[in-house]
């Protein structure tokens, strides 16, 4: 028997009356888990659909072809997030979120901060505590940096200068340059930051967790970090999100 805390991100009929969850988890990423008459038992309903967060008691077993599976058992529910699903955009960004993880952690990978990130973003989107279009961008931003994508934020790649009118962050190399050292052919995926919008970039990539959801943007700049955001997502995880479009749409 497994015991461990996990997230709701994704659910599917499974049989007659069974059905399958997928979990994000701190210690082996993206799991499926089948629930027993998961489509009719209310012993299993609460703890087994979107976005619940509770501690789960699951039993593993091998498959003839010798992959471990996992049963759910029992469970005991934390948060459920219950303002998301009475709002239809928040329950569409929320569910694209879902939709980066299972593209973007695997199963197998510590993912403690990601599911650090998760469940605050989920919390300020629940709450309404914070602008949805912000809290987009700091999910999509902060978690390419937690799965491997963080780029070299601090200073020119090759002359050190730490800020300038305008900086080159080329996203297939991860490197920043400034005006004077900005080269046009390694230039193809650049993104150009004046020193405000580097200042927000720097903040929400590097910043504790503590902090993170305390930043503050304007308008004006919140329209270009969401450019940013949405390319960088696009760019490194290499396809567009089908549910990032239904939220648009909203």
């Amino acid at each position: 028997m497994t015991n461990l805390e996990g997230l709701v991100i994704a659910e599917r009929s499974t049989g007659e009356t069974g059905k399958t969850v997928t979990l994000l988890t701190r210690k082996l990423g993206c799991i499926d888990v089948y629930v027993r008459g998961g489509q009719k038992s209310n012993k299993s309903l609460s703890s087994t659909q979107l976005f619940c967060y509770a501690d789960y008691s699951l039993e593993e077993k091998c498959d003839a072809r010798g992959v471990l599976r996992f049963y759910y058992n029992s469970s005991e529910p934390k948060r459920l997030f219950y303002n998301i699903r009475l709002d239809a955009k928040k329950l569409a960004l929320a569910c694209y979120f879902a939709e980066i993880m299972l593209f973007a952690v695997p199963f197998g990978q510590d993912s403690e901060n990601v599911m650090r990130l998760t469940l605050n973003t989920l919390h300020y989107l629940d709450n309404g505590e914070r602008d949805e279009a912000l809290l987009k961008c700091i999910f999509e931003l902060r978690l390419l940096c937690e799965t491997g994508f963080l780029p070299n934020l601090l200073c020119c790649s090759k002359c050190c200068k730490v800020e300038d009118d305008a900086m080159h962050l080329n996203l297939a190399t991860g490197d920043l340059t400034c005006s004077d050292c900005a080269d046009g052919e390694e230039g193809l995926y650049d993104f150009v930051m004046d020193k405000s919008l580097l200042y927000i970039v720097r903040y929400i990539s590097l910043v504790e967790y503590e902090r993170l959801f305390n930043i503050r943007v304007s308008q004006k700049y919140l329209e270009r970090l969401d450019s940013f955001t949405e390319g960088f997502v696009q760019y490194h995880y290499g396809k567009k999100f089908k549910r990032l479009g239904f939220y648009k749409m909203l």
